[in-house]
């Protein structure tokens, strides 16, 4: 019989060996290949640089040379600040050959199933590489998926499903980008933002391409600007919720039906004519999240924007938006939104009903020293012009609770406040504040009450421009006669054993002027009392007080406070262990003074006395039965004149270079009051006759012969000067 070889044809023959070694090098392939994917040789190839990116398999396979299939495919990148991960559970590729010899890494489709893809901004950024043309170039012509289950881009999810062809072109090192003609559906998809449902049962459909550009020519946020886009939405829209009646506010959907349709172009950073957007939001806000109706938000694209919202009014409520505002031009700023405000002009009409109103005080004033505690109502008729509000809008609060910190004292009541923009060069806004009823207390002791009183005004002023508003805003707090239940409340100022308010009751007045930090720049402050009992270095006094205060200006750089103009008037005055049938009166007139509030607090002065006779100062220093026999007539002597510097710390009063005069008497004296310790020196001159007394505590020294010698020899208790310098006093 013949060998199998002689029924050959001879002309098959000749290409056994070549099919042979095709056969070898098919079986070599699938052996290398089949290797190379399902070992960690495929690892150390595509994951050179794992923090740049990182892509892992289960199974893979590859029958035909190009062309592998493979299971569970995840890739992760990062590039800038941006993270995107991707994950498929099967994935077919075709990859072209031929390009390879071009530097290009090119396939021609991909086909995915089970995919989902994330895309978010993270705080660690991988730099860029430079501007290059010298890297592999990366081309996919179409990514095909008809299998998409999720998209998630930062806190926004779509779930659904999705299919969706995508195709792009990537120089590595540097090189240029692009996106090709590309399209993602969805159908039946649910949408939820942070955990939050917002859309069910949607479709949508979106298209959207780039051309090719080097990343530094747009950078970022700034690629919506060369990016074409088309999105179209129909979906059925769910309620917001949030409860506020929470340490920590809820946000939630509530199962109420509403409806988004979306119908956008975008070319070059602009929407297009005939674009349209509505959206219809069930509202349930608020303490208890009360329903607060349907919100219905339009865009409508032409010339310009036009975007409104309308909420109508609903019993209950407190809620009602009527807004109306038209946008120039048709360009998105995605990289600064707020430009969109600077582009809008038209009204916005409303009634809130919020948790909070301190954030209308937080536009006026840098520090929180006047908050609108707790909720309240807002309404609003706003008029706006290219950003900027106008003359004619107003904001009214018909109720809250006020606070206002000033000069450490709390005012707190119940208040309405108006707001207004008036005309001008820049426009005006004002923001008045009334309070029928108020309480002030002390900010550092809520237990105790200073005064209640009525009609308290607040008027802020400042540049109606909302960027320059809080910069040069002056306040005028006003208030009249509050009534001082208790002027024992008022030691604490005090602070001394030596002068201690025992009891009484007043009046007080305020009128102040005050910066946007609330520091009081200049103001007047009037007290008066009736029937104050005191006890003044141990004695025991009492009567009327009459206090007028004023604050000239103030260095709040330098925490030093102008006082020059206050008065201190006694009128009525008993004081016990003297002598006398008609009661005493006195008046103190700061002609200088000054407050230094830096550590220690301290107050100078030199001021002029009228006394309506001597007695209170001579008692001071002895009882009426230890003095000679020649002073005790001229202790009704007449009103006295006197003039003295003092020096006050809490707990620590120093009075020196006191002289006073009167027709038959003369003076001199001078005092130190520290805590429970008085000592001093006193000199009375009539005619030839002189006295002198040295004061320790209880100890007295009298000094008869050359007294007056004896006066000038002792050292003052302040330095020399007009009594408003800022060295110490002597403990």
């Amino acid at each position: 019989m013949p060998p199998v070889s002689a029924h050959i044809p001879h002309r098959l023959q000749r290409w056994r060996v070549p099919a042979c070694v095709l056969l070898g090098i098919y079986l070599l392939y699938l052996l290398a290949g089949n290797i190379f994917l399902n070992t960690p040789l495929f690892d150390q190839v595509t994951n050179r640089k794992p923090h740049k990116f990182v892509m892992t398999t289960g199974p893979a396979i590859t029958l035909l040379p190009g062309h592998v299939i493979a299971w569970n495919v995840h890739m992760r990148g990062h590039v800038n600040h941006t993270v995107y991960v991707l994950h498929a559970d099967r994935a077919s590729a075709r990859l072209a050959v031929l390009p390879l010899f071009r530097r290009e890494v090119r396939v021609p489709r991909l086909q995915a199933t089970g995919v989902s893809a994330e895309i978010s901004r993270v705080e660690d950024a991988i730099p860029p590489p430079p501007r290059s043309d010298q890297g592999w170039t990366l081309r996919f012509d179409a990514i095909h998926s008809d299998s998409i289950r999720s998209a998630r881009f930062g806190k926004l999810l779509i779930i659904g499903k999705g299919e969706g062809t995508v195709g792009f072109l990537k120089q590595l090192r540097g090189g240029p980008s692009e996106l090709f003609e590309s399209e993602v559906m969805f159908s039946d998809a649910d949408t939820s933002f942070d955990g939050v449902q917002l859309l069910g049962d949607m479709n949508l459909t979106a298209r959207f391409s780039y051309p090719r550009h080097y990343r530094d020519q747009a950078p970022g946020l700034a690629k919506l600007k060369l990016l074409h886009a088309q999105l179209e939405v129909d979906a059925r829209s769910q309620g917001l919720r949030m409860d506020t009646d929470a340490a920590t506010p809820k946000i939630s959907s509530a199962p109420v039906p509403g409806r988004l349709q979306v119908a956008l172009h975008l070319i070059d950073g602009q929407l297009q004519p005939g674009d349209h957007a509505l959206w219809q939001v069930p509202l349930h806000l608020g303490d208890g999240a009360p329903d607060r109706g349907m919100l219905a938000l339009q865009l409508n694209v032409a010339k310009d924007l036009r975007l409104q919202a309308r909420l109508p009014p609903k019993p209950g409520s407190g809620s009602e938006v009527d807004a109306d505002l038209h946008i120039s031009g048709r360009d998105i700023p995605f990289r600064q939104p707020s430009q969109l405000l600077e582009r809008s002009s038209g009204t916005v009409r409303g009634e809130w009903a919020f948790t909070s109103l301190n954030w209308i005080p937080a536009l006026f004033v840098r520090k929180p020293w006047l908050q609108l505690d707790g909720g309240g109502t807002l309404k609003a008729d706003l008029r706006l012009r290219n950003g900027e509000l106008i003359e004619g809008s107003t904001v009214d609060i018909p109720a809250a609770d006020a606070v206002a910190e000033v000069a450490g004292v709390r005012l707190a009541g119940t208040a309405s406040a108006h707001g207004e923009l008036k005309a001008g060069s820049p426009s005006q806004a004002q923001l008045a504040v009334r309070l029928p009823r108020f309480t002030a207390r002390p900010a550092d002791a809520r237990d105790v009450r200073l005064f209640d009183g009525r009609d308290l005004a607040l008027d802020l002023t400042g540049d109606g421009r909302l960027q320059e508003l809080r910069k040069g805003v002056r306040a005028q707090l006003r208030f009249s006669e509050a009534t001082i239940p208790d002027l024992t409340a008022y030691n604490r100022y005090l602070g001394s054993p030596q002068m201690r308010l025992l009891r009484g009751t007043g009046t007080v007045s305020g009128d102040a002027t005050l910066d946007t930090d609330g520091r009081v720049g200049h103001g007047t402050a009037r007290l008066l009392g009736r029937n104050a009992s005191a006890k003044v270095a141990g004695l025991d006094m009492g009567g009327d007080i009459d206090v007028n205060a004023r604050l000239r200006r103030g260095d709040f750089s330098q925490r030093h406070f102008d006082l020059s103009g206050t008065t201190v008037e006694l009128r009525n005055v008993q004081v016990a262990d003297t002598q006398g049938s008609t009661a005493w009166k006195g008046r103190v007139a700061f002609k200088r003074g000054r407050i230094d509030a830096q550590s220690p607090f301290q107050v100078d002065a030199t001021t002029d006395l009228a006394l309506s006779d001597a007695r209170p100062l001579l008692a001071l220093f002895a009882q009426r039965t230890d003095y000679p026999r020649w002073t005790l007539s001229l202790l009704d002597s007449g009103q006295v004149q006197a003039q003295a510097r003092l020096r006050w710390r809490p707990g620590h009063l120093v009075i020196d270079g006191l002289q006073a005069e009167n027709d038959r008497l003369s003076v001199r004296a001078r005092l130190d009051l520290l805590e429970q310790r008085k000592r001093g020196d006193l000199y009375l001159r009539w005619g030839l006759l002189g006295a002198g007394i040295e004061l320790d505590g209880d100890q007295r020294q009298w000094h008869l012969a050359k007294a007056r010698e004896w006066f000038d020899q002792r050292p003052s208790l302040l330095p020399a000067g007009d009594g408003t310098g800022a060295a110490g006093s002597s403990d």
